[in-house]
């Protein structure tokens, strides 16, 4: 690994900007963090993670012409591993991890909200885009006080109208808190962003949530670890993640936060049950592997086997039907499966 530049100066904002392959997209990301008014507080961390194409070059050139860019190079390990290495190497006071191939808007205003800030987590909204469309989904929170630091356990009792906000995109950590959770996200596996959006919340105390849009997470690239296909190819790091986060999934946590951490896991199953019985061609082995990971399941986790037990023989029975990429497309776009409870009155 490589480290160009002096990272000493302490910041309002350190920036994780995973990279891997990127070179098609990665310059769209990196102009989107700059803005001359608060380029003095922050700092952008490039993690070339073992790429072969032309990224580190790109990351180079930004280098050399912003002294806010700084790159290091390192053998690949995955996405997790640039966050690990790059977390403990942060200088601002807080930490957002900005994937290589999104961007994020209003950052001028985001970077001098964070200036008083002093919240363990803050929260932003954040759009899903398609790789040739506009817009395609929203996620926001909404009926909440906006700009007002307060205690999780306040924020999440209006988890229906902050949920959608609760996950890679839409957090960002204040970086000694962070660090001080003492979480290894996995390396050289896909889906550890779901580690990163769940483990520290057993330690978190205060919440800042803020009424304004950030990042665009850009989908419909079929190389996308969340695309049909790679879910299909990757449901056994789907699984390890999962397990991973029941075995850290604490036993002195307040009521609200096992709350939390019920709804992340469930989820978690939820995307797992659809790749396995849904998106997986090959119905007759999803069932198989189904049936398989709710032993395990149940012997792990008893309240998130009967937490899950609806979407579970929801899906198991769709895993039966065949479906148009159409009405794919509509069901996942419904969180906790609600699209499939729906058409099959199901409670």
């Amino acid at each position: 690994m490589s480290v160009s530049g002096d990272i000493c100066t302490r910041k309002t904002l350190t920036v994780i900007v995973p990279a891997y392959n990127s070179a098609s997209t990665l310059e769209k990301c990196l102009d989107s963090l700059y803005g001359e008014k608060v380029q003095d507080d922050v700092e952008i961390l490039i993690i070339n993670d073992g790429s072969t194409d032309e990224t580190e070059s790109i990351a180079r050139k930004y280098e050399r012409k912003h002294p806010s860019y700084y790159v290091i190079s390192k053998e690949n390990g995955g996405h997790g591993s640039t966050i690990n290495i790059a977390s403990k190497l942060a200088n601002g006071k807080y930490l957002k991890v900005v994937d290589s191939d999104d961007w994020v808007v209003n950052f001028v205003e985001y970077v001098e909200l964070l200036r008083n800030a002093t919240a363990d987590v803050v929260f932003t909204h954040f759009y899903t885009v398609g790789v040739d469309d506009e817009n395609i989904r929203e996620y926001r929170m909404n009926a909440i006080p906006f700009g007002i630091e307060c205690s999780f356990e306040n924020f999440w009792r209006n988890k229906k109208n902050v949920q959608e906000v609760c996950n890679f995109h839409g957090i960002t950590y204040r970086t000694e808190f962070y660090n001080s959770t003492n979480v290894h996200l996995s390396e050289k596996i896909s889906y550890e962003d779901q580690e990163y959006a769940t483990l520290p919340f057993a330690k978190v105390n205060t919440v800042l949530p803020l009424d304004m849009h950030l990042y665009r997470y850009r989908i419909g690239n079929p190389n996308q670890s969340m695309s049909n296909t790679q879910q299909v190819k990757n449901i056994d790091q789907m699984e390890a993640v999962l397990c991973k986060v029941i075995d850290l999934t604490p036993d002195n946590i307040s009521s609200i936060v096992k709350d939390y951490f019920m709804f992340k896991k469930s989820a978690m199953m939820l995307s797992y049950y659809m790749a396995v019985l849904i998106k997986n061609p090959n119905k007759k082995s999803g069932r198989k592997l189904v049936k398989d990971l709710d032993c395990k399941i149940r012997s792990l986790d008893s309240d998130l086997y009967d937490a899950t037990r609806r979407k579970y023989r929801v899906c198991y029975i769709l895993s039966y039907f065949g479906f148009a990429d159409a009405l794919k497309r509509k069901l996942q776009q419904y969180r906790l499966c609600k699209s499939i409870v729906h058409l099959l009155k199901w409670g």
